[in-house]
């Protein structure tokens, strides 16, 4: 009896101790860690990890899909009122377009990000973009709060 007592003793503090150090698996779906993003542009590099202990939106967009420019834009001027940071990456083929709508909507330049139709493909995956452009609110923590926040839930923060 004494052995059984021990064995279950020493299995409940073996996954007592380990479990602290378990993080959850990187992955584009709400209650995952985020993956990892990294936007080089002129202003410099910026990436998701270095914003952890914030609040972050990242946003998908592409001036293809007005729905995604729009909350793009409105998410950007949002996340700068609520003090939140707002990482935006566009997606499309034009980079001279996507530099047009930066300064026509606005946005912070120091921010937003062009990725090449070779990054596309791989950023659609990790993310889980079902075949349209998103958004996420992630968490101080790296998690991945809510998909396609509006400025009201950012205001609720």
């Amino acid at each position: 009896m004494s052995k059984s007592l021990f064995a279950i003793t020493a299995l409940a503090c073996l996954l007592v101790f380990t479990s602290a150090y378990y993080t959850t698996p990187a992955d584009g779906r709400v209650g995952f860690q985020a993956p990892s993003l990294t936007i080089a542009n002129e202003s410099g590099e910026t990436s998701l990890g270095q914003l952890r202990g914030s609040y972050v939106v990242v946003t998908f967009w592409s001036s293809e899909q007005p729905e995604s420019r729009i909350a793009n834009q409105q998410l950007g001027h949002a996340a700068q009122r609520y003090g939140i940071s707002h990482m935006s990456v566009n997606m499309d083929d034009s980079e001279a377009l996507y530099r047009q709508l930066v300064i026509v909507d606005q946005l912070n330049n120091q921010l937003q990000w062009h990725c090449d139709s070779t990054q596309q493909d791989n950023l659609r995956r990790i993310w889980r973009q079902e075949a349209r452009y998103c958004s996420f609110l992630i968490d101080p923590e790296g998690r991945i709060l809510q998909k396609d926040p509006t400025p009201q839930d950012l205001a609720q923060l």
